[in-house]
């Protein structure tokens, strides 16, 4: 049986997404940022001898699946396809039977990691550093991300939407910082969906004319010793990079699964 949860359904949701608390990080937070009051954000569940099973959260154009086996009951499709979304994520292996039902969309595969260990750089000026506030912050940070190829997701929600996001995922729900020299962001990283026990580092970025200059390392850095310092949080992240591999371990960030997400490769296509 699939349905739609309500806040009643939540502290046993949360139970059983804790079994996995890094993979489940996206969900969880949906969970604690709003997912039952929200208008652009769903939850539904398989229960399968009374028990959860799967899981799917609907947030904006976005749609993230899990599950506690690799045994993909057809009719979540139906479900899917209730929603106009962009992108479909999870962990690799649960994204497997379901590629073949969107032709259009491309699987992008990605390490995920985690860190729970961080040694400050003395060295590092922090005093350059923003916190985004407002939307006049948010547009700055997008103006910068948009140029940054890699980071297509955050193009493909366009602006409207990744402002929404770097709004909600503010505060209490996350944090994104950037520095700005000659009245331009240069660099940038958030921490977003933050939950009691973690949060996931995205859309880390620098400038072409300032690569090089230490701006990229130095709101990583800030945010590493800012959630795992002292708020005690681990801090997640994926991905698909090799350059990026040792850079991120060299932070103390392990491998502890696979992770892919399905896109579309034409900007327009929306299911």
């Amino acid at each position: 049986m699939i349905r739609k949860l309500t806040n009643d359904d939540k502290d046993a949701l949360l139970e059983f997404l804790y079994h996995e608390p890094e993979i489940n990080l996206y969900i969880i937070g949906d969970i604690y940022n709003g997912a039952f009051e929200n208008d652009y954000q769903q939850l539904y569940a398989e229960y399968r001898n009374d028990k959860f099973f799967a899981v799917l959260s609907r947030n904006m154009s976005t749609l993230t699946y899990y599950a506690l086996e690799n045994d993909f009951n057809e009719a979540w499709i139906e479900v899917f396809n209730q929603f106009d979304f962009l992108f479909i994520s999870g962990k690799e292996k649960l994204l497997e039977p379901i590629k073949k039902h969107y032709p259009k969309l491309r699987e992008d595969k990605m390490d995920f990691m985690k860190s729970t260990t961080f040694t400050r750089d003395e060295t590092i000026d922090y005093s350059g550093i923003r916190i985004l506030e407002d939307e006049k912050d948010a547009e700055e940070v997008y103006t910068l991300l948009e140029t940054i190829p890699e980071l297509y997701t955050v193009h493909r929600k366009g602006k409207e939407e990744a402002i929404k996001y770097f709004l909600h995922n503010s505060g209490e729900n996350g944090t994104t910082v950037f520095i700005k020299k000659d009245d331009v962001v240069v660099a940038t990283a958030s921490a977003v969906y933050e939950t009691k026990k973690s949060a996931m580092i995205v859309a880390v970025g620098t400038h072409d004319d300032y690569r090089g200059e230490g701006y990229g390392k130095t709101v990583m850095h800030y945010l590493m010793d800012l959630y795992i310092n002292h708020k005690s949080k681990t801090l997640c992240l994926y991905y698909d990079d090799p350059r990026a591999e040792g850079l991120y371990k060299k932070l103390n960030f392990v491998d502890i699964d696979r992770w892919s997400m399905l896109v579309p490769d034409d900007p327009s296509t929306q299911y």
